[in-house]
């Protein structure tokens, strides 16, 4: 696997947040395999037969109404790699929130207040140095307020990074290969009404899927 990028670029990516996105969607997932990109990142660069969807179904903003996170495995390396978050809103819709590069094992949400959640978001910079990237996300902004070098080799920094990133404060990921997704839509002719996805049996849940051998 490769990193895609260094720790500059990181750092620009991590803050950029999606401006002049406030068209509403139906179905952000299927707008997103179809080229829904207001961020314009390089998304779906590799070639279909390689390429995993992935989604995080979870309420980002602590406002009782479920959002959605997409990603794919073309911007992916070591790191993690690049979303668009949408949030969602109260007749169903979902609006292109912001654009963020994390991995899904080293992010997590909690909250603090109705309609305020602090994300925390660990972004690897080598074998065991990395940098935590806390955002107050709100239904106006996802605004990054603090920054944080860490050496999980070192015991204080592996406990910070053990409290931050709590098993119970992740996210739940979801996968499934691009081709099995356009195929259950071809199948099935339509999508699940209010849930904005085609049947989310196509999706697994859990980590990573494991990467096909090449040779």
């Amino acid at each position: 696997m490769r990193l895609l990028l260094d720790a500059g670029a990181v750092a620009l990516l991590l803050v950029a947040v999606v401006a002049d996105a406030g068209e509403r969607l139906t179905d952000p997932t299927r707008a997103f395999v179809e080229g829904y990109d207001p961020s314009g990142n390089d998304f779906f660069a590799n070639v279909p037969e390689r390429t995993v969807l992935v989604r995080i179904r979870a309420d980002f903003d602590n406002d009782g109404i479920a959002d959605i996170a997409l990603s794919e495995s073309s911007t992916w390396g070591n790191a993690g790699g690049q979303w668009l978050l949408f949030r969602g809103q109260s007749e169903g819709s979902y609006v292109c929130w912001a654009t963020l590069f994390f991995s899904p094992g080293a992010a997590s949400v909690r909250a603090l207040a109705r309609g305020t959640s602090e994300m925390t978001l660990y972004v690897r910079m080598g074998a065991s140095r990395g940098s935590v990237y806390m955002y107050r996300v709100t239904s106006a902004e996802v605004a990054r307020v603090s920054e944080l070098s860490l050496d999980l080799e070192r015991p204080s920094d592996r406990e910070r990074y053990d409290a931050l990133l709590r098993p119970e404060l992740q996210l739940p990921l979801e996968h499934c290969r691009l081709l099995e997704y356009r195929q259950d839509a071809a199948t099935v002719g339509g999508l699940v009404s209010g849930c904005g996805s085609f049947l989310g049996a196509v999706f697994a849940r859990g980590g990573w899927p494991r990467r096909e051998s090449r040779t």
